[in-house]
C-alpha cells in the first residue's frame, strides 16, 4: 500500500495513503494531485512555496500550465473550507507562491469520532435520509459498539482466548497451514499534468509504454519513459491517436492502435532501439470507427493476438479475437462470442506463455473471463463478475490472475482454490491492470473523470420567447450547477413538478441514489447490499416513487419511507431497461432472449408479463396520452404503437441510451451529439415539429437528460481528472 504519516491542519484530519480529509464528522475522498500538492505545502509548513518547488516536487519537473495549478488550490481551499481572501490555511503570496499557515501536528491516533467516520460511514456526509426517525440497524450496532467499546474489551480478550485454546486442542495434532496475508505495495510511476492509460512496463522492465493526454484534451499519444532516468520520449504517428501499446516478446518492438479523426484504424509496429522508436510499419488495417483494442504478442514473436470486429458490417457488432503475422499475412477470427453484450474486448498472455486471458462482455452489466490454452486450444470459463473490467493481469507464476474488484480495489483469483483475495484497500480506484512477460503488473491510479449535474434555468422556449424572457436556452448564464462533489454525480431525473432531482452518486465510495429536494439538502435515499450498476432511474408521475435497474434486476424505490421492492419478473430473459408503464402500477422492460429483444408490459406487484407490445423493440416510452413511443433494435427511427398497429414517425431520429430521451407532455426531448457538440431536440409528438438547440458545454457524460414539465433541464456535465501509472508490488 502507499502509506504515509496522517497530519491534522487545526480540526482536520489528512490522510494521504487514502487521499482523504475528515472534517466535521465528513470523510472527503480528495483528487490525488491535490493531495499531493497539500502534502508539499505540509512538508515546507510556514515557509513559501514557490510554483518551481511544486512543479519539481509534485510533478516532477513536468510542464504544468498556472490554470492547473491554480486549479488544483481552489480545489484544495473548498475542500478545506478555506477563504483565499481571508485564509486560515492556504496563503497566497503574490509573485511568490503559497504557504500553509494553519497549526499541524503529526496524528498519532485518531479520535474514537473520527476513527467512526473513517471506518464505518465512509464518506458520507451524515445527511442521510431517515425516514422512519431512528438509525438503521447497522448504524446502531456501530454506535453502541463504540458508545460502550471499553466494556466490549475484556469480554473479547475471554472468547479470542477460549477461540485460541479450542483452536489448539482441535489442531494441536493436525498439519495446519495459515493463509498467507498480502503485502501489496504501490510504487508511483508518472508524475505527469494530465491523463495516462494503458500502461505496459517492457520484459525487462527497464521501460513504460503508456498513452497520454493533457486534461481537457481528446487525442492520445503513445511515450515510452525509461523507469530510471524517468526521461519520456513521444511517439511520432501521421494518425490523430495512438493507444493500447505492447511490447514484443524481446522488446524489440511495440504494436500499438492508430486511428484518426477520419474513422482509419490501423494496427502498427513500430521498432525500438535504446529506449528510441524507429521505423513504424502497419501490420493490417482494423474496422472503421474503433477506437479501442487489445494487443498481445505470440510467444514465438513473429504473430500477435488482437481485438476488432467484423469489418464486412458498417454498424456496430461484437468485438471478437483476431491472430495475424507481424507481416499481415495469415489473419485468422479466433473467437465467437455470445451475441448479447460488447463481446471480447482485452486479453493478457500468461509469464509462461502457455495461456492467453480473455475478458469478455457476455452480458450488458457482466464480465466473464476466459482462459485459452495455446497448447492445446481449449477453451476454460474461470470466473464472471457484475462489472465491466478494463483488463485482468497474471501472476508471476501464471496460477493466478489480478483484475478490479466493483469496489475499485485489485483481487487476486487463485486457479488452484478457485478463490478471490483482496489486494488493495485504498479510497483511489485502481483500474486497468496490465502484467509483462515477467509479472511485474502497472495499472492505473484515480477517476477519468468528475461529474456534476447542471440545470438549465431558462425554459425550452423558441426564439420569441427567449427574447421576451431574456434568458436564452444557449446563454451559459442561465445554467446553474445543481450537484456536485469531489466524485461523480450523474443519470439525473426529475419529478415533473420540478420540486425532486434524484441522481447516482459515489461520494460515499460506492454508487448509491441521492435525492435534492428544491431549496433543501442532498440525502442519500438508498443502501443497496451489492452495488455494481444502477441505471434507468425515473419518477412516477406523482413523484413519490422512483423506478431503476440494479444491474438487470428492476426495482421501485419509495421516496417517502426509502424501502425497495424489487420486481421479480415471471418467466424473464435477460433485462436490460426499464421505463413506467401506462401507470404506476406497470413498467417496461426491455428483455432479450438469445439477442432477440422485445418490449414487454410488466405488472410491478406481481411480475407477471401484461402484454408484448414489441418484438425487435430497444426503448419504449409512454407519453400522457397512453401513446407508446419507441425505437428498434436494427435500424434507426421513431415508431410509436397504435393499438396493434406500428407506424413509423420520424426516419431520421436515433437515441444513445435509455437514458438520453423523455417525453414530458405533449413533448420528445432528445440529446445528441454530432460533429463534437451537445444538442437538445424537441419533437413536438402531435405535429412532429422539430426544434434543436445547441449545449453550451464542450464535455457532457453520463449521457443522460431529465426534463420537468416547465421545460427546465438537467443535463450531466464531467471535469477531466489527472490520473496517473503505478506499480504494484504484490
Amino acid at each position: 500500500m502507499i502509506t504515509q504519516p496522517r497530519y491534522r491542519l487545526a480540526d482536520r484530519v489528512i490522510d494521504p495513503s487514502q487521499c482523504t480529509i475528515i472534517k466535521d464528522g465528513s470523510l472527503l475522498k480528495v483528487e490525488l494531485r491535490a493531495m499531493q500538492v497539500l502534502v508539499c505545502l505540509i512538508k515546507h509548513a510556514g515557509e513559501p512555496v514557490s510554483r518551481d518547488m511544486l512543479l519539481e516536487e509534485v510533478w516532477s519537473g513536468g510542464e504544468v500550465s498556472d490554470n492547473a495549478i491554480n486549479r488544483i488550490i481552489g480545489l484544495l481551499r473548498n475542500q478545506l473550507g478555506d477563504n483565499a481572501k481571508s485564509p486560515s490555511f492556504i496563503k497566497t503570496l503574490p509573485k511568490v507562491g503559497y504557504v500553509l499557515i494553519a497549526e499541524i501536528t503529526l496524528v498519532k491516533e485518531v479520535t474514537k469520532e473520527e476513527k467512526f467516520t473513517e471506518e464505518v460511514i465512509a464518506g458520507s456526509h451524515i445527511d442521510e435520509r431517515d425516514i422512519s426517525g431512528s438509525k438503521s440497524a447497522k448504524r446502531k450496532l456501530f454506535s453502541f459498539l463504540y458508545e460502550h467499546s471499553s466494556k466490549f474489551i475484556l469480554f473479547l480478550i475471554g472468547l479470542v482466548s477460549l477461540a485460541s485454546w479450542l483452536a489448539f486442542q482441535y489442531f494441536g495434532n493436525n498439519p495446519f497451514v495459515a493463509p498467507l496475508q498480502h503485502s501489496t505495495e504501490l510504487k508511483r510511476l508518472t508524475f505527469l499534468d494530465g491523463q495516462e492509460f494503458s500502461p505496459v512496463l517492457s520484459p525487462d522492465g527497464k521501460y513504460l509504454a503508456f498513452s497520454q493526454r493533457e486534461l481537457g484534451e481528446k487525442n492520445w499519444r503513445i511515450g515510452m519513459m525509461e523507469i530510471d532516468s524517468r526521461s519520456i520520449v513521444y511517439l511520432e504517428d501521421p494518425m490523430d491517436n495512438q493507444g493500447y501499446p505492447a511490447f514484443s516478446p524481446d522488446g524489440s518492438k511495440l504494436a500499438y492502435l492508430s486511428f484518426d479523426l477520419a474513422g482509419r484504424c490501423k494496427i502498427n509496429m513500430v521498432d525500438l532501439a535504446k529506449g528510441e522508436f524507429g521505423l513504424i510499419s502497419t501490420i493490417t488495417a482494423c474496422k472503421n470507427q474503433m477506437q479501442s483494442t487489445s494487443i498481445a504478442w505470440n510467444p514465438s514473436g513473429q504473430s500477435l493476438f488482437y481485438i476488432d470486429e467484423d469489418q464486412q458490417h458498417d454498424y456496430h457488432t461484437e468485438k471478437k479475437v483476431f491472430s495475424i503475422s507481424v507481416n499481415g499475412n495469415n489473419k485468422q477470427q479466433i473467437t465467437q462470442p455470445y451475441s448479447i453484450g460488447r463481446g471480447d474486448y482485452s486479453l493478457s498472455l500468461s509469464p509462461d506463455g502457455k495461456y492467453l486471458a480473455m475478458v469478455r462482455n457476455v452480458r450488458w452489466y457482466q464480465t466473464q473471463v476466459i482462459l485459452l490454452s495455446l497448447e492445446t486450444g481449449i477453451w476454460q470459463n474461470l470466473f464472471t463478475v457484475d462489472i465491466l473490467l478494463h483488463t485482468v493481469a497474471w501472476g508471476r507464476e501464471s496460477k493466478s490472475l489480478i483484475y478490479r474488484d466493483v469496489k475499485g480495489n485489485l483481487t487476486r483469483y487463485e486457479f488452484d482454490s478457485k478463490s478471490h483475495r483482496q489486494l488493495t484497500n485504498i479510497m483511489q480506484p485502481v483500474i486497468s491492470p496490465i502484467s509483462n512477460m515477467n509479472g511485474e503488473i502497472v495499472a492505473v491510479l484515480g477517476d477519468f473523470f468528475k461529474t456534476e449535474i447542471w440545470r438549465l434555468n431558462s425554459r425550452f422556449m423558441s426564439s420569441s420567447e427567449e427574447l421576451s424572457t431574456g434568458c436564452s436556452f444557449i446563454d451559459s448564464e442561465c445554467y446553474t450547477r445543481f450537484v456536485s462533489s469531489n466524485g461523480k454525480n450523474d443519470r439525473a431525473t426529475t419529478s415533473l413538478d420540478g420540486n425532486k432531482v434524484a441522481f447516482v452518486s459515489d461520494r460515499t465510495g460506492v454508487p448509491e441514489i441521492w435525492l435534492k429536494v428544491e431549496g433543501g439538502n442532498e440525502v442519500k435515499l438508498s443502501n443497496f447490499d451489492t452495488i455494481s450498476n444502477l441505471k434507468d432511474i425515473s419518477f412516477s408521475s406523482d413523484g413519490n416513487k422512483i423506478l431503476g435497474r440494479l444491474n438487470s434486476k428492476p426495482f421501485i424505490l419509495n421516496v417517502l419511507t426509502g424501502k425497495i421492492k424489487y420486481i421479480d419478473i415471471k418467466n424473464r430473459e435477460e433485462v436490460y431497461s426499464v421505463s413506467w408503464g401506462l401507470d404506476n402500477n406497470t413498467i417496461v422492460a426491455t428483455l432479450d432472449s438469445l439477442g432477440q429483444s422485445s418490449l414487454k408490459l410488466v405488472d410491478i406487484h406481481s411480475g407477471d408479463i401484461v402484454t408484448t407490445l414489441v418484438d425487435g423493440g430497444e426503448y419504449g416510452k409512454y407519453s400522457d396520452s397512453g401513446v407508446f413511443y419507441y425505437t428498434k433494435r436494427t435500424g434507426v427511427g421513431l415508431w410509436a404503437l397504435k393499438g396493434n398497429k406500428e407506424e413509423l414517425l420520424i426516419n431520421d431520429f436515433s437515441i444513445m441510451s435509455n437514458l438520453t430521451w423523455v417525453i414530458v407532455d405533449n413533448f420528445l426531448y432528445n440529446l445528441f451529439s454530432q460533429s463534437g457538440s451537445y444538442y437538445v431536440e424537441r419533437v413536438d409528438i402531435s405535429t412532429l415539429e422539430k426544434v434543436d438547440v445547441e449545449l453550451p458545454f464542450e464535455s457532457l457524460r453520463g449521457h443522460s437528460i431529465s426534463v420537468d414539465a416547465e421545460g427546465v433541464v438537467y443535463v450531466v456535465i464531467s471535469k477531466s481528472k489527472n490520473i496517473d501509472v503505478i506499480k504494484v508490488d504484490y
